[in-house]
């Protein structure tokens, strides 16, 4: 598990003001499990990252040299298999 905190970028006229901070959360999980008998065990993986799905706004296309809104990423769920010869 981990998040990441982010005081907000400059943005208004001449960068007079800051978007809100932000702190979305992340959590991953794995586990070693034995596939195939005689190989070495393969490795399964689970993330979600933003795990509260919350909306949060980067810079907001006010501001010097900045012309479009960005947004983080939402909630996404992935899922991985690794496996050692």
């Amino acid at each position: 598990m981990d998040g990441i905190f982010g005081s907000g970028l400059r943005s208004g006229f001449a960068n007079t003001s800051h978007v809100p901070a932000y702190y979305p959360i992340n959590l991953g999980v794995t586990r070693d499990v034995q596939l195939v008998p005689g190989w070495k065990p393969a490795q399964l993986r689970l993330d979600v990252v933003n795990l509260t799905d919350k909306i949060y706004q980067i810079r907001d296309g006010t501001g010097l040299g900045v012309f479009a809104a960005q947004y983080g990423q939402r909630r996404g769920v992935f899922a991985g298999i690794a496996q050692a010869f």
